[in-house]
């Protein structure tokens, strides 16, 4: 079993940046956010030119990013473009254990994206602390998608066009359990008002999900399936020009 996790969303910028502070303060409300699936908010760090050099510094405070990780950020040539600029955070593991994530913000038409990647972490064998990042990455970001699998599964996706299902979809739309009979779970997530269908978790399955599970894999294929015959699956190029 790969315990290899990958999330990505994507999400929209606006026409301009916002500043280096804001940015770092969206990771900081991620990594806030993760303290509620074991993971510390003092085990950040920026990057920097090496790794020890990393670790001499915490990227995040209880109260907010920390000037270091600013200060780091902000001499970064990368940093200093009007219209792309990346930030991230790891917590100073290598291999089993290792988590990273980064935040592009794009003002192009091109959407704007969040990756984050847990290698072998106990915490995300557990589809409940899964969900709750994924619903955090949707308040923060309010992502036309995101996609949960672990590694190897796009190769195993029917539709090459179109994102894949894996362990979680989040499409930006309503989806009854009774469109998508075969998911394990439907999870409507709701607008800050609380009043407004903001969009739809799919859950293919509440066990760790497998790619060398083959009832995994062909329950994920069935959802992903029955979404494009009921036209609920965009195609990767309408994500981009309708969302």
């Amino acid at each position: 079993m790969s315990l290899y996790l990958a999330v990505s969303a994507n999400f929209r910028t606006g026409t301009s940046l916002p500043s280096i502070d804001d940015q770092y303060n969206d990771l900081w409300k991620l990594a806030k956010s993760l303290e509620t699936v074991g993971q510390p908010i003092n085990g950040w760090f920026p990057p920097a030119d090496t790794e020890a050099n990393s670790l001499l510094n915490q990227a995040f405070f209880p109260s907010g990013v920390s000037p270091a990780a600013l200060a780091l950020a902000k001499i970064d040539k990368g940093s200093r473009a009007s219209d792309l600029r990346t930030l991230g955070v790891w917590n100073g593991k290598d291999d089993e254990g290792a988590i990273a994530y980064t935040a592009t913000y794009n003002t192009s038409r091109i959407p704007s994206d969040l990756d984050f990647s847990a290698d072998a972490v106990t915490e995300f064998i557990d589809y409940r602390n899964v969900v709750t990042l994924v619903k955090a990455v949707i308040t923060i970001w309010n992502p036309m998608l995101v996609k949960v699998a672990p590694s190897g599964y796009s190769k195993h996706r029917i539709f090459p066009d179109r994102p894949p299902v894996g362990w979680m979809i989040y499409l930006p739309f309503e989806v009854s359990a009774k469109q998508v009979p075969e998911a394990a779970q439907i999870v409507p997530i709701m607008a800050a008002d609380g009043k407004k269908h903001q969009g739809t978790l799919i859950i293919t399955t509440t066990d760790t999900f497998d790619v060398d599970n083959s009832d995994h894999v062909k329950k994920a294929n069935a959802i992903e399936t029955r979404l494009v015959d009921q036209d609920l699956l965009p195609t990767l190029r309408e994500f981009v020009t309708k969302f």
